[in-house]
């Protein structure tokens, strides 16, 4: 699968069949999470990587949306401040843009593999802090839980025109949706 290709298939799956995920393929994932760019290279992203069903289950209690404990896998994704900081300065959170962009490599390498993923922002990070020993100076981002897909995807979400987000040389002039 081409670059461009994977940039507009990619949707967000959030059915999972009980399929185990082989480590090679968590491995190229991963690769693929550390290839993302990062301020000044400092690399803050931090992935942890837990296939343990039990544990699994207790990332969730609020808000219980049932793909995150029915996923074989799941990547917790954190950044560590301090790795940014230690160049640019404590009011600088460009460790949150570069972690971000790192998840987005994650599910593109989700989505060329023929698994599915699904980026969550909602997930009990006090629970998943103890239960995975995660230090405190790193700060959860999200949750990717991921697996191979459970039935047929959905028809792709519909986006917004690209007259209404996109501009030419002002704020004014929507870029033309073709020549």
């Amino acid at each position: 699968m081409d670059v461009l290709d994977a940039l507009m298939t990619r949707q967000s799956i959030r059915k999972f069949s009980d399929r185990e995920i082989p480590e090679e393929m968590i491995r190229t994932i991963l690769r693929a999470g550390i290839k993302a760019p990062s301020g000044g290279n400092r690399q803050p992203w931090r992935f942890i990587v837990v296939t343990d069903r039990e544990k699994i289950k207790q990332f969730d209690p609020e808000e219980h949306q049932p793909w995150v404990e029915n996923a074989p896998a799941v990547i917790v994704v954190c950044a560590n401040p301090h790795d940014t900081w230690e160049k640019y300065g404590e009011d600088d959170q460009c460790y949150i843009l570069d972690t971000a962009a790192a998840i987005e490599n994650l599910l593109l390498a989700i989505h060329g593999l023929g698994l599915g993923g699904v980026w969550i922002l909602t997930c009990g990070k006090r629970t998943i802090r103890n239960l995975l020993q995660i230090p405190k100076h790193w700060q959860i981002i999200s949750i990717v839980p991921f697996g191979y897909c459970e039935g047929a995807p959905k028809k792709m979400r519909s986006r917004k025109a690209l007259s209404d987000v996109a501009f030419f040389n002002d704020a004014q002039t929507p870029f033309p949706e073709s020549p």
